[in-house]
């Protein structure tokens, strides 16, 4: 089986979404990503290849390299997202591991700190 993790970026950003959202449509992502971790653990390529196209400020791009080291570290090269209802889940995976990395709601047009 896949190990699937979470990394502290995606549990913060998961926490910023549901201090503002309704109860019911945060417990309803909570069930989204369940399923997600569900998919994952059987198919860690499932969802598509993240495009970084809108990184562009300093300090997002600081935050993509950390996010890259990270990735690195764990020896996970390859970048993907997936769309749970309105919001992208940004993750690293290889044959036998993932890392979310980031949850951000779909129309925000980028990742890291330029989405905040």
């Amino acid at each position: 089986m896949i190990i699937v993790d979470v990394a502290d970026s995606f549990s913060e950003s998961l926490d910023a979404i549901e201090a503002c959202t309704a109860a019911r449509r945060s417990d309803d992502l909570e069930g989204e990503i369940v399923e997600l971790i569900a998919r994952l653990e059987q198919y860690p390529k499932i969802g598509r290849r993240a495009n970084f196209y809108s990184v562009t400020s300093a300090a997002s791009q600081a935050w993509l390299q950390q996010v890259e080291q990270l990735a690195a570290q764990a020896q996970l090269f390859e970048f993907r997202e997936s769309v749970l209802s309105a919001y992208l889940i940004l993750y690293a995976c290889s044959d036998t591991r993932v890392i979310l990395h980031s949850i951000r709601y779909e129309q925000e047009a980028k990742y890291g700190l330029d989405a905040v």
